[in-house]
């Protein structure tokens, strides 16, 4: 047995896993109406927009080589913040959507988890997407968000990228990586970055949901 001293093993080396994935929230969507036309893709409210404008500060300093959105609006305009400062256009991709509730769509999941509804809080309490009548489900869900996702690493290897999506995007997607049957189960802010580092086969979670450029999740928790 060697005597020689050696330094406690860290998950990262200076040549593994130099991919970066930044999976990022839109800001703030405006309150809507139930059953309105507008329900279906509102824009951000004006505290979204500055939730987007202090992300876009926080990773001004950050090489970012790609970002990818949402084609709902909430999600193009926080991407337009952190890009228009990089001269880059946001590659938009209807895949990266949230997820279709299908009976509670236009609103209805909004109205029911504001009056904290009996089916919603049972929807809740399970984390899954399949106890939403007619709603696309959890392993359907899974599928296309894995896809889209994993697609855009693998064109941006060695870089890092941007996704700006929606917290369920952002739950389905973990829940694939974490191989978990649960598929709503981290609390996801608004503009919050989930980070995650790949390479050599290897992937590895480094941020869920920091909000810092808002405030402290853990000192001052918003809830």
């Amino acid at each position: 047995m060697s005597s020689q001293a050696v330094p406690q093993p860290t998950a990262l080396a200076p040549t593994e896993l130099s991919t970066t994935l930044l999976l990022i929230r839109h800001g703030r969507s405006q309150d809507v109406v139930p059953g309105s036309d507008e329900s279906l893709d509102p824009p951000l409210a004006d505290v979204g927009v500055q939730q987007a404008e202090a992300l876009a500060h926080r990773l001004a300093p950050m090489r970012i080589d790609a970002v990818y959105a949402s084609d709902l609006k909430r999600a193009v305009s926080t991407a337009q913040a952190i890009a228009s400062g990089r001269g880059m256009e946001v590659r938009q991709d209807e895949r990266l959507r949230e997820i279709w509730l299908g009976d509670w769509e236009r609103g209805e999941f909004r109205r029911r988890a504001h009056a904290r509804d009996p089916e919603w809080m049972r929807f809740a309490e399970s984390g899954r997407w399949d106890m939403i009548p007619n709603s696309e489900g959890d392993d359907a869900f899974r599928a296309r968000i894995r896809a889209v996702v994993d697609g855009i690493v693998a064109d941006h290897q060695g870089q890092t990228t941007a996704v700006v999506c929606h917290g369920g995007v952002i739950n389905a997607y973990l829940a694939s990586v974490y191989d978990i049957t649960t598929s709503w189960f981290v609390a996801i802010e608004n503009t919050s970055v989930t980070s995650l580092r790949s390479g050599g086969g290897r992937q590895l979670v480094m941020t869920v949901n920091d909000c810092h450029h808002l405030y402290d999740p853990v000192v001052s928790p918003q809830f």
